[in-house]
């Protein structure tokens, strides 16, 4: 299983090195782990964490796309979904199925489809709670 993992997050990587999000950089830590990865986030425009570059780090399980990857800030972030070790709380990011607690839509959580720079681009959208807003009320 960890070589078809390997290969798929070789794929996103060249993907996010030739058509990189604006505000994003991510990449394997090393050339001999692709499972460790490292993500400088700019903060949003508009938002306390505007003008802002967040480091963050990416934790890959070895049946990736499979199970969601882990993600956690490495600089001090204040946030509601950012935990005090810097532990990321999206959905996204939850393991597939049904939520036990029943607060979360299976759609919403993992799935094989999400890549990493959909983890980023939720992560940056987490960021911006303008955007949140916009997109709750376009679902009304």
């Amino acid at each position: 299983m960890a070589g078809s993992a390997l290969r798929r997050l070789m794929a996103e990587y060249r993907q996010l090195t030739l058509n990189p999000p604006e505000g994003i950089i991510a990449g394997p830590i090393s050339e001999e782990n692709f499972f460790e990865w490292e993500a400088l986030i700019t903060g949003p425009e508009g938002t306390c964490f505007e003008g802002g570059v967040f480091t963050a780090k990416l934790v890959f399980p070895p049946d990736y796309p499979l199970s969601p990857p882990k993600m956690r800030f490495t600089c001090e972030m204040f946030h509601p979904n950012i935990f005090a070790d810097g532990r990321v709380c999206i959905s996204i990011l939850h393991a597939p199925g049904d939520d036990p607690l029943g607060y979360e839509l299976s759609a919403e959580r993992w799935s094989p489809v999400q890549s990493v720079e959909k983890i980023l681009l939720s992560v940056v959208s987490m960021l911006n709670p303008m955007m949140n807003l916009e997109q709750m009320l376009m679902q009304q």
